[in-house]
């Protein structure tokens, strides 16, 4: 059995594609609904997942997926007490940020923690309803355990790639999320908001900041690389129907967003470098002090 905690846009679409592959899939949640629809431009998809939201009625799973949001993970403890076991193959972190094993290493410390970057665009339409909008890619550093995951995701749409540098991935990560969550979520725009000149440009000075931390912690991205980034982002948000980000989406439905996660992180592992991050302190102080849309 594979244990999926948090239903919302990531963790639905993967629990979706899961069922998919056949695999026997029960959705941890916090507020119950009756059946999980994931829709996209197909139509309607009904899942055959079992939904639980009491985490005493649930026990050791064989996989544990933690798909709730970075600053959700707290509240995630009883759930991962209850299906955490000896026979636990690992606890998948498919959240953002680049704090994987930190963040949930408290909460299950006898499981291994396999971190994973997950490239889904997809947002919550209401409890147990989710869009799909575009990207079907998890990475997950190479390696048996690895390997063993993405074995699970056979005969679905998600590409889960084992990779050798998993490290400069979820920098790599972490600059589309400190370029476009925040300017997104601050402008109340979807992604088409990229396509201002000026814009990019703050978004193009975001990246150079993160990729100079990331370059501090190990990660093989050159610094020229900003602009590069930022342009892909723009292209994609030029050919794809708009979507946001889900800090946006977060705003919208007024819910906390991930920005000490995302932002703060890049300011914080900066400081610790001695690397001044301006512009990234000022979208998280903005974050910190917004009000929801």
């Amino acid at each position: 059995m594979i244990a999926l905690i948090g239903a919302g846009s990531i963790g639905g679409y993967v629990g979706w594609q899961l069922v998919r592959a056949g695999q026997d899939v029960s959705l941890c949640v916090r507020r119950p609904f009756d059946q999980l629809v994931v829709v996209d431009g197909a139509g309607e998809h009904p899942v055959a997942a079992r939904v639980e939201s009491d985490p005493s009625r649930i026990g050791a799973a064989d996989w544990v997926l933690l798909a709730t949001k970075a600053h959700q993970t707290p509240d995630a403890a009883a759930w991962l007490e209850a299906v955490c076991g000896p026979s636990t193959r690992a606890v998948v972190v498919l959240q953002n940020g680049v704090e994987h094993a930190e963040r949930v290493a408290p909460y299950a410390p006898a499981t291994p923690i396999l971190p994973a970057i997950v490239s889904i665009g997809a947002e919550v339409l209401e409890p147990g309803r989710i869009r799909h909008h575009a990207y079907s890619g998890i990475e997950v550093p190479d390696g048996s355990l690895g390997r063993e995951f993405a074995a699970l995701f056979a005969g679905s749409a998600i590409e889960v790639v084992c990779s050798a540098d998993f490290r400069s991935g979820l920098w790599r990560k972490l600059i589309s999320n400190v370029t476009a969550s925040p300017l997104t979520a601050l402008t109340g725009r979807r992604i088409e908001v990229m396509a201002d000149p000026a814009v990019r440009e703050l978004a193009v000075g975001l990246a150079a900041e993160c990729i100079a931390v990331a370059r501090a912690e190990g990660a093989d991205i050159p610094l020229e690389a900003a602009r590069a980034f930022v342009e892909g982002i723009a292209k994609n948000a030029a050919e794809w129907p708009p979507f946001g980000s889900s800090m946006l989406y977060d705003r919208i439905a007024g819910r906390e967003t991930e920005h000490e996660a995302l932002i703060g992180a890049v300011v914080r592992i900066g400081a610790r470098h001695g690397i001044g991050t301006p512009l990234n302190a000022a979208m998280l102080a903005l974050l910190r002090a917004a009000a929801p849309l």
